[in-house]
């Protein structure tokens, strides 16, 4: 007999349920097919599923029984076909499994949910009492939660599910309710002594005569009350209905709008994004401008004409602050075609903004790296701006690069890719001179002004004039100059809180996290001391715990201490800190940008999140505290991020007419990567950079892979790496690609929120075969173990 069966994936976090399962497709489910989300029936419990395939079979030959789809999730398909190809891309090339790939196209990791109650047995209780039970529980009581069956019973909760006192029930229910609105219809119009009685539900009678039936919402915007519509039902005049709620857009602020002029290099990056458009196949574009070159203006022609195509276009940024500014930017030209998506979004909004680009309703979207995991209707262009970004690289499993998931996404969709950058990392311009992707070029900026001038402040020659040791005295006669011309001024240092060490001056103890391997920050603000790995907060010491000793030195600065240093220094100037901590409540990081957009103060100081694709006319300065910080990071992409870190902040200043300054404070005045940086020479760079890689095989010139081992007990994660390792260097000689592996090492933070991390680094012209030998070998099951491909 054929039979309708179903390749269902299982919604659980396992690595050893990485396959799919069967089921029969019933009669009443005959619409289910391919990307619906669905509940089976799974090792004796209800479990959520995604089916995969589809397929007709003779279930009479079968030798095992078949079981039924329970029901569906959703009243649509929630995977496309072109997600779930990019999804098996993420889980092949990302080495995780399926369902952790499927689970990023999630508002929810879980579309349903297990309620789990207990409802006491009162019949066999009174057969067999139980003190325990009928002196804890009321007759009265229905039935318990599961958390409060616990408190009550504790370990002998499952003895009584087992012997029949407790009843265990599972319910499942969706994890997002489908939004309702109440819409009233009416049922009959009022009789002239009805209307004498209630003028006002007169009026509201003649208003659905003349409109038909409306959402409460719009009633009481024409000024019907709720009282008055509710006594409009009981008086049986109308009946209430509940409709899913229409999508809303998000939008609230749009920014000014002006049509702008495009420079000579804009127009023919344009013109070549649309004529790739009309090919509606895959092309991939590097477009390199110079800060203040108009990149932005070009997506936003080339969205342009993908809308007037019929298509819908993806933007994607690095950072959620900056979808505010994207957002306003596109929508003063498109309003509430634009749709944005990031993680700070509550999952209403979320699922609000999924349904606004799954109708069509709007075909532009932007946002951080989460945003490519929508069902784009009809996608013709992808747009990652700032593609060097390492914001873009997902720091949990599974870890992928947004940016390189995109490339993969616009092949599967047939639409070009632009990766758009002043400064494009070392493997993307590698790409675009070797004529893998096509180079674009905009090497003015859009009013022709100069890009600013970089003075390099050799802080051996030029000592810090501040007790944090971070500024220097052209520092703050540049921005006495600037405050005085009525001008605005950014500052960068990466480094947050007050103080980022405290020891005790008698002994020398360093006050360290009890949990990770490393020092505990200061917060002024908060009073208080902070875990910047495992976000523990700790109270503020008043002694040594080794000897007692009463002076406490709070050494090294953040960007707390630079707050009261600049009072210090500049009475007069209005100051905003821009960091994590000034940031943490929803649209804060918005509110700040558009205060100081506005000249509400005059400088703005802060982490990285001050130094990326901000466009705020008057900065004409730009102090960068400490360009050190990060060129001594244990990493290879030390050098690429601080060349790009200074560029782009340097790039905030003198975006109008007028040439910005800079002041590169630094205690490696000849360091090649500063003196490339104080040029803003990215080619010589570029070039210097490739060098080293090449010499040292890394990227661009080798694959690599990192595999992490972790545990409570240091010596378990090492003894799990040494056989990690011990079976790549068996596997290694018969691999294909020039693979080699260093032996085990401790990570330079090596222990965090209590876990030792012991890694193998890889690398490998590819690591294809690699990737196969792993896949399905015990030792790679494991649950402790982490593999990252293509490591920052």
């Amino acid at each position: 007999m054929q039979e309708t069966i179903a390749e269902v994936l299982i919604n659980r976090p396992s690595k050893h349920l990485n396959r799919t399962f069967s089921y029969r497709i019933p009669e009443t489910m005959k619409g289910a097919g391919v990307g619906w989300r669905c509940v089976v029936n799974f090792a004796r419990r209800k479990e959520e599923g995604i089916i995969l395939s589809v397929h007709e079979e003779d279930t009479s030959q079968l030798s095992y029984k078949l079981l039924d789809i329970l029901s569906l999730v959703d009243s649509f398909p929630w995977f496309t076909d072109e997600m779930i190809r990019t999804a098996l891309w993420i889980s092949s090339y990302y080495m995780c499994t399926l369902i952790d790939a499927l689970r990023l196209f999630y508002i929810d990791k879980k579309a349903v949910r297990t309620k789990i109650t207990y409802t006491v047995n009162w019949e066999k209780i009174e057969k067999e009492p139980v003190e325990d039970i009928e002196g804890l529980v009321d007759r009265s009581v229905d039935s318990l939660d599961d958390k409060s069956a616990a408190l009550l019973f504790g370990d002998r909760l499952m003895e009584y599910v087992k012997q029949n006192f407790l009843i265990k029930k599972e319910t499942l229910a969706a994890a997002h309710k489908i939004p309702l609105e109440k819409w009233i219809v009416p049922d009959r119009e009022l009789t002239d002594k009805e209307k004498g009685r209630s003028r006002k539900q007169a009026e509201l009678s003649e208003f659905l005569k003349a409109h038909g039936s409306q959402p409460v919402s719009r009633l009481k915007e024409k000024g019907f009350s709720t009282a008055l519509i509710h006594a409009f039902l009981l008086n049986e005049y109308g009946h209430a209905v509940y409709h899913r709620k229409e999508t809303y857009s998000l939008i609230t602020r749009e920014g000014e709008k002006k049509e702008k002029t495009l420079t000579e290099e804009q127009e023919k990056a344009v013109k070549a994004l649309c004529d790739s458009i009309d090919r509606k196949a895959y092309e991939g574009f590097l477009l390199k401008g110079v800060t203040g070159s108009g990149k932005t203006e070009v997506y936003l022609q080339a969205a342009r004409h993908v809308l007037e195509e019929g298509g819908s276009a993806l933007i994607l940024v690095p950072e959620i602050a900056l979808t505010s500014q994207m957002t306003s930017y596109f929508a003063s030209i498109f309003g509430d075609k634009v749709v944005f998506m990031h993680s700070g979004l509550s999952k209403g909004e979320r699922y609000n903004n999924r349904m606004r680009i799954m109708s069509g309703e709007s075909p532009i979207v932007i946002g951080s790296r989460s945003a490519i995991f929508m069902p784009f209707k009809n996608l013709r262009l992808i747009v990652v701006d700032e593609e060097y970004d390492t914001s873009y690289k997902q720091g949990e499993t599974p870890r992928y690069n947004g940016r390189d998931a995109a490339k993969v996404m616009a092949v599967i969709y047939h639409c070009p890719i632009v990766l758009g950058a002043a400064t494009p990392s070392i493997t993307t311009y590698y790409a675009a001179c070797q004529g893998k992707i096509s180079l674009l070029t905009m090497k003015e900026r859009v009013f022709k002004t100069p890009l600013p001038q970089i003075h390099v402040c050799d802080l051996k020659e030029n000592p810090p004039i501040d007790r944090s040791g971070l500024i220097s005295a052209p520092l703050i006669s540049l921005l006495q100059k600037t405050i005085l011309e009525k001008n605005k001024a950014i500052l960068l240092l990466n480094r947050r809180g007050f103080a980022t060490t405290l020891m005790c001056s008698s002994c020398g103890h360093v006050f360290k996290c009890p949990n990770c391997d490393v020092s505990l920050v200061y917060h002024k603000e908060m009073n208080r001391l902070e875990c910047h790995y495992c976000e523990t907060v700790h109270p503020l010491p008043g002694e040594c715990p080794v000897c007692h000793g009463t002076r406490i030195l709070y050494l090294g600065a953040g960007t707390e201490r630079i707050e009261e240093e600049l009072a210090d220094f500049l009475p007069e100037a209005r100051v905003r800190r821009f960091d994590l901590d000034s940031t943490r409540r929803k649209n804060s990081a918005r509110e700040i940008l558009d205060d100081f957009r506005q000249g509400k103060f005059d400088i703005l100081f802060g982490t990285q999140m001050v130094a990326k694709g901000h466009d705020i006319p008057g900065v004409q300065t730009v102090g960068i505290l400490s360009a050190d910080s990060i060129l001594n990071i244990p990493s290879y992409l030390a050098a690429e991020q601080t060349f790009n870190l200074i560029t782009q902040c340097a790039g905030r200043a003198g975006r109008s007419r007028k040439q910005g300054e800079v002041i590169l404070q630094t205690y490696n005045p000849s360091h090649y990567v500063i003196q490339c940086a104080a040029r803003q020479d990215y080619e010589s760079f570029y070039k210097q950079e490739l060098r080293y890689r090449k010499l040292l095989e890394y990227p661009p010139f080798a694959r690599l892979m990192k595999i992490t081992c972790f545990n409570e007990d240091e010596k378990k994660a090492d003894s799990q790496a040494g056989r990690i390792h011990s079976w790549l260097q068996s596997v290694i000689p018969r691999l294909s690609g020039n693979v080699k592996c260093t032996a085990p090492f401790s990570e330079p933070i090596k222990r965090v929120r209590n876990l030792y991390y012991i890694s193998i680094l890889v690398k490998g012209k590819s690591l294809t075969s690699l990737k196969n030998a792993m896949r399905g070998t015990p030792l790679f099951e494991e649950n402790d173990i982490i593999i990252d491909v293509d490591p920052l």
